[in-house]
């Protein structure tokens, strides 16, 4: 197994962070590698497609649907509004208060809880799957990089933001059953790329993306041996490892992305595995993985 060229600069890039069951970080790396790949000079979306709205929360907005003046993905999967309408700055602390910020080149679609309604909403239409991709074509030249939250299942929205992407970050844990889903989601991922495939499909599964690691072998010897079987199956997909902090439901609960909440080293470039003493640093070294290096 080989791993996929990326070539970020001049073409935009769509991923899909996907897990079939929920806490498995999808959304704690999506925003956090948007707002990594957004300091680091690129122009980054990142689409909340879960009814959870977890990301929405992460970057800013707590309760989306209770902005009644603010379109949301549940409005443009129902035809009352455009996708651009459906976007909003980040932000680096609630929405609202005073001192929270707006995260530079870091852009949102706004989630909804009404989402779980979408499998029905969905499920009648012509062309079903590729809703989302044809909402993508609309703002896609927009942007250097947009990240689909989806939610932990392989239901119809997942299926849409498959099609939609370029690649697919499968996002575990690393325990024994994790890891043993992902042959699994791979499958499920092939057999959409080739449904779909003369329809221009293409999305297969680029990286895995193994979070909430512990730091010493004493934390979990199962784990430490579960990564490295990941490594040796999946060779050079597998991304630099996200270690288990404290941090990161610190900064959810704050609201603020991890390089807000937890600083960053100064010059996140210059990191390496040996230097890395964060998650903030993890996820600097995970962008820079995927190929979005400084510009």
């Amino acid at each position: 197994m080989t791993a996929t060229t990326h070539t970020p600069s001049g073409s935009t890039r769509v991923l899909s962070l996907t897990n079939q069951s929920g806490g498995a970080g999808k959304t704690t790396s999506a925003v956090n590698i948007g707002a990594c790949a957004a300091d680091l000079g690129y122009s980054v979306l990142v689409i909340d497609a879960d009814a959870q709205c977890d990301a929405s929360a992460a970057l800013g907005y707590d309760e989306p649907d209770s902005m009644t003046s603010q379109a949301n993905l549940y409005d443009v999967l129902t035809g009352a509004a455009k996708i651009d309408e459906a976007i909003v700055p980040a932000l680096a602390g609630p929405h609202g208060d005073e001192h929270t910020k707006v995260i530079p080149n870091l852009s949102l679609v706004l989630g909804s809880s009404s989402l779980e309604e979408a499998e029905q909403l969905l499920a009648p239409k012509t062309g079903r799957e590729f809703w989302l991709r044809k909402q993508l074509d609309r703002i896609r030249a927009t942007y250097d990089l947009i990240l689909i939250d989806c939610p932990g299942n392989l239901g119809l929205i997942v299926v849409n933001a498959i099609v939609a992407s370029d690649e697919v970050v499968a996002c575990v844990k690393p325990g024994w059953k994790e890891l043993r889903a992902l042959t699994r989601m791979e499958a499920k991922i092939d057999d959409i790329r080739e449904t779909f495939s003369a329809m221009g499909a293409q999305a297969e599964l680029a990286n895995i993306l193994i979070v909430d690691c512990p730091t010493t072998r004493n934390q979990g010897a199962v784990y430490d041996d579960s990564q490295q079987q990941a490594k040796e199956a999946y060779e050079e997909l597998v991304l630099p490892t996200v270690r288990r902090s404290p941090r990161i439901p610190e900064a959810y609960a704050a609201q603020k992305v991890l390089r807000f909440y937890d600083p960053v080293t100064e010059n996140p470039t210059k990191l390496t595995d040996a230097t890395a003493a964060s998650a903030t640093d993890d996820y600097y070294l995970v962008t820079q993985a995927l190929g979005f290096t400084r510009r």
